[in-house]
């Protein structure tokens, strides 16, 4: 079957930064301090999503996951919010390599040249067997697409009742990326899965017409989403295979992965987080 991303030009970034380490950058509140946590590991490799861009020049590779097709129309019509996602794919995003679904592709301008571009997809997004996936599946190979979770369902959570989305984030296919790149270490601060801002100027997480209120809740004292504990509770459950794959990840947000109890919250490096 032909397919809509490139994974020949995802082959080409396996193995690229063997045994080097990675540093994720994401919009948690934690993700204000990603230059001190640069300086203490000194990486071979930075990466992002989404809005990160805006504050973290020159990233080596940047995941643009927003819909920016829905983005696009709403922005033309004068929505702030909207024109303020339409940047990330301006000049404004000065990342070398940016990861662009194919679902964004077509019809969208991106930045000067698609040179710098590569389309890609996540697992299951093409309503494929994620159990089946799975199975195969390695976080050192791009293969079917991004790690992305199962479908998440909590009544009454969604806008639309046609909406369905897995609970996979940006932060889990970063997670991948590190491991295609072929990584020892990889590791991640702004994954705090808590709170509603960010720590950067960008539309924030609250109820609006994206999101309802059932969305939000507190669990185990912090201000979050039902998708984000899923989230959190789900690669806790796939911890066995940053351990088969040889991917050390240390993360340095704390937020919901350290009182879920993932093993990577609890390691440091001098932080006192």
């Amino acid at each position: 079957m032909n397919r809509q991303d490139d994974p020949i030009a995802m082959k080409y970034l396996e193995g690229s930064r063997l045994d080097g380490k990675a540093l994720i950058v994401l919009g948690g509140s934690s993700g204000k301090d990603w230059e001190d946590i640069k300086k203490k590991i000194n990486p071979d490799v930075i990466l992002g999503a989404n809005g990160v861009c805006f504050e973290v020049k020159d990233l080596d590779l940047h995941l643009v996951t927003e819909n920016l097709h829905m983005a696009a129309g709403r922005a033309a019509k004068g929505d702030a919010r909207c024109k303020r996602i339409m940047e990330i794919i301006s000049p404004a995003n000065t990342a070398r390599v940016k990861l662009i679904s194919y679902l964004n592709w077509q019809g969208v301008p991106i930045v000067d040249s698609r040179v710098q571009a590569i389309k890609i997809r996540r697992v299951g997004e093409l309503g494929a067997n994620y159990e089946m996936q799975m199975k195969s599946f390695s976080l050192r190979e791009y293969g079917e697409g991004l790690l992305a979770g199962p479908i998440f369902d909590h009544p009454g959570a969604l806008t639309s009742t046609k909406i369905q989305f897995r609970i996979g984030t940006v932060a889990t296919q970063l997670l991948h990326v590190a491991g295609v790149l072929g990584v020892r270490e990889v590791h991640s601060i702004g994954m705090d899965f808590c709170d509603y801002g960010h720590w950067y100027k960008y539309p924030k997480y609250q109820p609006d017409r994206f999101r309802t209120d059932s969305m939000f809740t507190v669990h185990n004292g912090l201000r979050t989403q039902f998708d984000w504990i899923q989230g959190a509770k789900w690669l806790k459950s796939l911890q066995w295979l940053f351990e088969r794959d040889g991917l050390e990840w240390i993360d340095h947000s704390g937020g919901l992965l350290k009182t879920e109890g993932l093993w990577c919250a609890k390691q440091t490096i001098n932080d006192e987080r």
